[in-house]
Formats: C-alpha cells, structure tokens, sequence
C-alpha cells in the first residue's frame, strides 16, 4: 500500500506540472475531434456568419478603411430581415472620413442604426496590443452604440496557442468587461456560463459572403438567411484574424486546426446560449482516480496488469469523452502517466522478486 500511495502521490505531483498542462491539452483535442467525428451534441442552427473573403475584397473598390458604405447597406440589409441578434466583429473607425467623402460616415451610421432597431446588436472594441487599451471609437458611432453594444474581441489561448477555453467577462482596472460572446449572451439570456468551448456542439456554421448580401435582389432570400438566427459579421480571409482550434467548425473550409476568430466567437456563444461549456473535474475527483490508477501496482502478474493498463486507458479515454460531450472535463494526462508508473513499479517489483529467489543462486549446469 506504500507503494500505491508512492505511485498515487507521483501521478498528482505530475499532474500540477506545465508538462501536464501540455498533456492535458493534447488529449482534449484528441476528444474533441472524435466527438465531432462520432458523437457529437445537437444544438439549434441559429448562427450564421457573413464575411469579409477575397471575393468580398475584390468586389468593393474602396481600400477597406473607407468601406462605411458598404458596411451600412450590409447592416441595414441583415436588419431588415429581423436577426436574432447581430454581432459586429470588425473594427469601427478611429476618426471621421468625411473629409475623404462626404457621406461616409453617415452611411455606416445609418446602417448601425437600422442594427440597433432591429434587436441586440453588439459591436467589438479591439484592444490595442502595443498599450493594451482599447482603440479609440469615432465619437458618433460610439453614442449610438453606447457602453451596452460593446464587447472586447479577445480570444482567450492557451501556453501552445490554441484557445480552448472562453470568458465571458475580461479583468479590467474597473472590474471587468464584457466580451463579445458575454455582451451578446447577456443580450439573449439570463443565464450565460464560460468556461471551455464546446466543439462537439450543433452543427458547421453556415456562411454567406458579404458580396452576397450586398449584391442579393430578392428579399425572401435574405430573410430566409438571417431572419431569427444570431448574424455574426468578421473577417474569413485565408491569413487574417485567425486563431489555432481543436476543431475548424467554419462549415466552407476543408477543416484543419486554423479557424476564422469570428467562428471562434460564435462557437463560444453557442456554448454559453446553450450552458454546454464543460467544467473542469475536481481536484479530489481526479485525485480520486490518481488512487484507484495506482492500484495497478498491487497486481501479481506484470502482464496481467499491462493488459489491464492498457484496457483501463482506452476506457477512460471512452469514458472521459463522454463526460466531456456531456459538460464535464476530466484531465487524462496525469491519470495515463500513473498507470504506466504503476506497472513500471509492478514490473521493477518483479524483477526485484526474481533477483532474491533461492533458485536464481543456484549455478547452471555447464
């Protein structure tokens, strides 16, 4: 029993180490692209993303610093159909551009104003990486949009660069601030929660290019498109503003691991709208199975206890995989490492045994 509580106690140190968390983390992608693959969780398909792509780029003459025009026509278009809600992830103007062209900021004006009338609308507000406060806000579309309408776009990454995890609310010297997955769920709901995204959550998002929507003639389409789901508008070009993921749920690309951070941003509303994202197991849950892992030591024979090993991984990673579509997320790294200690130990044990019988002195006969 010395031993297990030895093997028990290794496992736990471990499991508190950055090389754990490395672990950990690896094991959890893992899980999430086989529940997305076998299993995943049904949820409503009431998110739908209109981007900015290089179709969308080619197709607007104006260098994207003075597309206020285009923005409003898209904005008031989407309005019209009655959305959900709206989520704005592109960045509003720093100044006025009307010295550029009379009109412009009337025109995006204008068309946040329709967004506004039509239901929740929630625009980001871009952290500026160098000082690390927010980007200055044209002063007109900041009165319209007031403090209510906006929501920070920071996207939460773990040590390898993969985000894994939202919040709903980022620390400030005030407090806190909304982000813009909280601001909008905060719009929609009463009860919201953050924590990991889940990416074995409803279906691919669906996309339609902002060209589209501004160069669409029937009316019945764009309402079929967005009437009564979330609209969420940001970039979807190939090399901006895109982060590392478990699982690529942009419905239009091939999948691989590098999302669009707008599908980020949906995908965590998702989660906090349908109060899916998984908690972390306990500590003396996992503590719990460190001990019953480390029992794996006390068996007699070493390839009993590989096999054992072995079948006792592969259901813990069955096991853990259904706890995490259901909203639990239990650690593997550490609980793995234990077993393979135990039956090191079992196996060292052996040897050991096997060097102190009276049998093994006995000289061969030459």
């Amino acid at each position: 029993m010395f031993v297990v509580a030895a093997v028990a106690l290794a496992g736990f140190l471990f499991s508190i180490t950055p090389a754990a968390a490395w672990l950990d983390n690896a094991l959890l992608d893992v899980e999430w692209q086989v529940l997305r693959k076998f299993h995943p969780r049904p949820a409503p398909d009431d998110i739908i993303v209109v981007g900015i792509d290089p179709v969308t780029v080619a197709s607007i003459a104006e260098p994207p610093g003075l597309w206020h025009e285009s923005l409003g026509r898209a904005l008031a278009r989407i309005a019209r159909a009655r959305p959900r809600a709206i989520g704005f992830g592109l960045p509003l103007p720093e100044r006025s551009y009307e010295s550029v062209r009379a009109g412009l900021d009337r025109a995006l004006f204008t068309g946040l104003a329709a967004a506004i009338e039509a239901g929740p609308l929630v625009a980001v507000l871009t952290i500026d990486a160098r000082t690390r406060s927010a980007r200055r806000v044209h002063t007109p579309f900041l009165a319209i949009l007031g403090e209510s309408r906006l929501g920070i776009d920071l996207l939460a990454r773990d040590g390898d660069g993969v985000t894994r995890r939202f919040s709903l609310l980022v620390p400030t010297e005030d407090g806190g601030f909304p982000t813009l997955a909280g601001r909008l769920c905060g719009a929609l709901s009463r009860q919201c929660s953050d924590g990991l995204i889940h990416y074995a959550l409803g279906p691919a998002l669906k996309y339609v290019p902002m060209k589209n929507v501004l160069e669409m003639k029937d009316e019945l389409l764009v309402e079929r498109l967005f009437r009564d789901r979330i609209v969420m508008v940001g970039e979807t070009q190939p090399y901006a503003d895109r982060v590392e993921v478990p699982v690529n749920l942009a419905g239009w690309e091939p999948g691989g691991r590098s999302s669009p951070a707008i599908v980020v941003h949906a995908l965590s509303l998702r989660s906090a709208l349908q109060g899916a994202a998984p908690e972390e197991a306990s500590r003396p849950l996992v503590v719990l199975l460190l001990s019953v892992t480390a029992l794996l030591a006390l068996m007699g024979d070493w390839r009993l206890a590989a096999a054992t090993g072995i079948l006792g991984a592969v259901a813990a990673f069955v096991a853990a995989s259904l706890a995490l579509r259901s909203g639990l997320y239990v650690p593997l790294g550490s609980i793995l490492l234990t077993a393979l200690l135990a039956w090191t130990v079992r196996l060292a044990m052996r040897w050991r045994d096997a060097r102190r019988s009276p049998l093994s002195n006995i000289p061969h006969a030459s």
